[in-house]
């Protein structure tokens, strides 16, 4: 009888956490929206910003609050190499953090740039990888921020031919893309 009470204890617990981190990501996820309203909102930019939780890709990740910026001409929200967006990220996030007390998982996007550019980047990889695998010699891709290198990675990861690594210091750090060594 005491294994199934403690059974039903573990139970409650783990449901009352998972309640608790449901609550918290969903009081971030409001806190996102109502933060960068507010920012756009001081740098004039009229634009529309939808928020919504996106579970991750691998189980044992968190959790991530996607917010999504609309409206018209918004590339100054973008700029050169989405350092803009960047950093607009990083001022959002770290304005969450300050709020709830812990970091948040948040990717900020306008207007599907993240998206469009994830998918350059992956046909890249693919292309590149190609090219690898056909000349023998390894490829150096232009500098890219942590992020975008991380995508080419990923692409690549399980390739049975070519292997990946980041080379160079920040901010001219670059993806290679070279052979596998034959065993």
């Amino acid at each position: 009888m005491e294994e199934q009470t403690a059974g039903v204890k573990l139970s409650n617990q783990i449901s009352s956490y998972l309640d608790d981190t449901e609550d918290k990501i969903e009081k971030a996820r409001e806190m996102a929206y109502e933060t960068l309203t507010d920012l756009l909102e001081k740098m004039s930019i009229d634009a529309k910003v939808v928020t919504r939780i996106v579970d991750p890709e691998d189980d044992k990740d968190r959790p991530i609050i996607l917010a999504d910026i609309s409206g018209k001409d918004l590339s100054i929200l973008i700029g050169r190499k989405s350092e803009t967006l960047n950093s607009l990220q990083y001022i959002t996030s770290l304005i969450l953090c300050n709020q709830i007390g812990e970091w948040v998982p948040l990717m900020v996007d306008v207007q599907g740039y993240r998206y469009r550019r994830e998918r350059q980047l992956r046909q890249l990889a693919r292309r590149i990888a190609d090219q690898v695998v056909q000349t023998g010699r390894k490829q150096v891709l232009e500098p890219m921020p942590a992020n975008e290198r991380r995508i080419i990675h990923l692409e690549l990861r399980y390739h049975p031919f070519v292997t990946t690594e980041s080379t160079g210091e920040e901010p001219n750090r670059r993806a290679t893309i070279f052979l596998k060594p034959r065993e």
